[in-house]
């Protein structure tokens, strides 16, 4: 109770101070900023401050984390929660940013991986900078590397990675595991046959990747992703509360 408190004391400060002046250009450096209505730009500026004060930031490699580079990853990550609950991303504490491509261990077996991001069940996020700051300037290609690792996140919320985000209802429930099963499919058969796809190939990995690639194309190609596959867009809208093809 004494935590939840200080909590909900902690956002009242934060939000009554008001957006930081010297954030704002880095901010608005991200194209879909102006295309918000006033009400959701307060609610992003609301919502990245919260995230980049409840977070633990840290520089991989050398690199010292900046302003710029808080804003930039938290204010991507916030565009999905904008119509969301306020505790939406309550398992991300800590953010590690290396500096570009990173190597990590591969699985059991396999040798060292370079990646762009990942995010752990009930651990940090971890990105590039380059790759961010790559996929903030183009919002028309169907990657963004924060969409992606924060779905992630978003999936885990009630503890699983299985590409079933928490639903609003029973029904909405049922309707994503159907949808996304028979997409899922679809993607992996497309894919098996050297099909190109507007749902990038990595989502037929598993259901977790396909929600991650979902995501990403839902909020930079909503319009395609709502012609050529209706019932995806649909759910996904139901979900994140968001209708970006409008």
């Amino acid at each position: 109770m004494l935590f939840r408190w200080y909590k909900n004391w902690k956002r009242g400060r934060l939000l009554r101070a008001g957006f930081p002046a010297a954030w704002v250009p880095h901010l608005e450096s991200l194209p879909f900023v102006s295309e918000l209505s006033g009400e959701q730009r307060t609610r992003l500026e609301e919502l990245t401050m919260v995230l980049i004060d409840q977070v633990y930031w840290e520089g991989r490699e050398g690199l010292e984390v900046t302003n710029e580079m808080r804003v930039s990853v938290a204010a991507q990550a916030c565009r999905l929660t904008l119509a969301l609950g306020d505790d939406a991303y309550r398992g991300v504490q800590t953010i590690y940013l290396f500096p570009a491509t990173y190597s990590a261990p591969g699985r059991e077996g396999e040798s060292r991986s370079h990646r762009l991001g990942e995010a752990w069940l009930r651990g940090p996020v971890v990105l590039s900078w380059d790759a961010t700051r790559r996929g903030a300037a183009n919002d028309d290609d169907g990657r963004n590397v924060i969409y992606h690792e924060f779905a992630h996140k978003l999936d885990m919320i009630d503890g699983y990675a299985d590409g079933s985000p928490p639903a609003r209802n029973r029904d909405a429930y049922d309707t994503w595991v159907k949808v996304a099963g028979e997409e899922f499919e679809r993607l992996k058969k497309s894919t098996d046959r050297g099909k190109r796809t507007l749902l990038d190939a990595y989502g037929a990995t598993n259901q977790a990747e396909f929600f991650a690639v979902a995501t990403e194309v839902f909020f930079e190609r909503p319009k395609r992703l709502r012609d050529r596959h209706e019932r995806l867009y649909g759910c996904l809208a139901s979900f994140y509360g968001q209708d970006p093809a409008r």
